[in-house]
Formats: C-alpha cells, sequence, structure tokens
C-alpha cells in the first residue's frame, strides 16, 4: 500500500512539472485605450475591448491594433514586448482624425545613464528619468537625437518620427563610461646614422692625374 502511494505521488510531481514549468513562459498583457471601449486585437486576433487582459507568450513582441467605432477616430497601431513572467500594462491614446495627428509624433528615448540630457536637433527636451524621457507632438519626419552626460561617451543619431498612430519612435541611447586616460611614455627612438656622400668625380680624376705624375717621375 505505501509503495503505491509513493508510486502515485511521484507520478502526480512529475505531472505538474511540465505544467509549472510551461506557466513560467506565460505572461500577461493589459491593454487600455483613452477614450475606452475600443476594439482590441492582439497579433490579429480580436480579444475583446479595452481595457482587456490576454496571456501571451513570454518574451516576445506581439502587434497591437486598437480601433473605436464612433467619433472619427484613427486607427491605433503598434508592438509591445512582454518579458517572461511578467504582466505589462499599456495605454494608448486615441486621436481623432481632425486633430491633425498625422502632422506629428511620439518619440520615446530610453537610456542607460540616468539623468542624462537629451536634445533634437540641438535644442534641450529634457532629461533621461527611470531610464526614458517621452516627448509627444513631435514634428514628423528626421530628426537629430542628442544623449549626453559627463563621464560618458556622447550618443547621436538621426531618426524618421512618424506619425503616432501608425508608430512609437524610440531611440535606445547606451552611453559607455569614459575610461581613465592611459599615460603615454614618450619612446626614444634611435637616431639613423647620417648618409655616406660618394667621392665627387672631380676628386677621382685628381688622384689619377696624380698617380700618372708620379710614375712619370718614377720612369
Amino acid at each position: 500500500m505505501k509503495l503505491y502511494l509513493i508510486s502515485l505521488t511521484l507520478l502526480v510531481l512529475l505531472l505538474a512539472v511540465p505544467t509549472a514549468m510551461a506557466d513560467e513562459t506565460v505572461s500577461k498583457l493589459t491593454v487600455d485605450s483613452i477614450p475606452g471601449g475600443a476594439d482590441l486585437r492582439i497579433s490579429d486576433q480580436f480579444v475583446g475591448y479595452t481595457p482587456t487582459t490576454v496571456e501571451v507568450p513570454g518574451g516576445s513582441t506581439v502587434s497591437v491594433m486598437i480601433q473605436r467605432h464612433g467619433g472619427s477616430y484613427d486607427i491605433w497601431r503598434g508592438s509591445v514586448y512582454v518579458p517572461k513572467g511578467e504582466h505589462i500594462t499599456y495605454t494608448a491614446k486615441l486621436y481623432k482624425t481632425e486633430d491633425k495627428i498625422r502632422t506629428t509624433g511620439y518619440l520615446v528615448v530610453t537610456s542607460n545613464a540616468e539623468g542624462a540630457e537629451v536634445y533634437l536637433d540641438n535644442g534641450y527636451i529634457g532629461v533621461i528619468t527611470d531610464g526614458r524621457l517621452a516627448k509627444d507632438e513631435i514634428r514628423l519626419g528626421l530628426h537629430q537625437v542628442l544623449v549626453q552626460k559627463p563621464g560618458y561617451t556622447t550618443y547621436t543619431k538621426l531618426v524618421e518620427v512618424l506619425p503616432k498612430n501608425i508608430a512609437t519612435t524610440t531611440v535606445e541611447a547606451d552611453l559607455t563610461p569614459l575610461a581613465t586616460a592611459a599615460t603615454v611614455v614618450p619612446t626614444t627612438e634611435a637616431v639613423p646614422p647620417a648618409p655616406t656622400k660618394s667621392p665627387s668625380p672631380l676628386i677621382g680624376f685628381a688622384v689619377l692625374g696624380l698617380l700618372a705624375a708620379v710614375r712619370k717621375i718614377g720612369r
């Protein structure tokens, strides 16, 4: 009887382990919208109306589409990265067509250097706080993004800001701490010897003439 109970317990544990391991790879994503009550599609599948919480594969990027019928709201499209075993909440702001949202974009700058200053087209727009800086109403098109902090390398990148209903423009600025400048020890190079000059041809003729004269005298 005891052997039967032990075997049954082991069987239950073996069946439970794969389930527990599978649960670790499942994450949750909650999507809301302003205003709410919009159709929500995750990875092209209708999952309900905002706000809605769904389970998604952990460590994956899923596509999100939000559409609100009535009120002439533009369709919101984007993507969200969901780490393994985490619950991510994302809120999207829906804009009406008459708001002319196609003329501005949404810019998010992330960085590992807390407190770094961020410049857009040489204009100061803020500092990195809690690893990021978000700015709305950015003019569409190409912009130069610069992130700097004393003691770190400077990050610069040319980015294209897209309409906010199309995508969020994201810049990942990883700054590297400056290494201590190494002391350069001057090296002493050997001075090459001065090139030797060949004797002048005139001197050679003079020596030959002198030898000829000596031979005549000796005769």
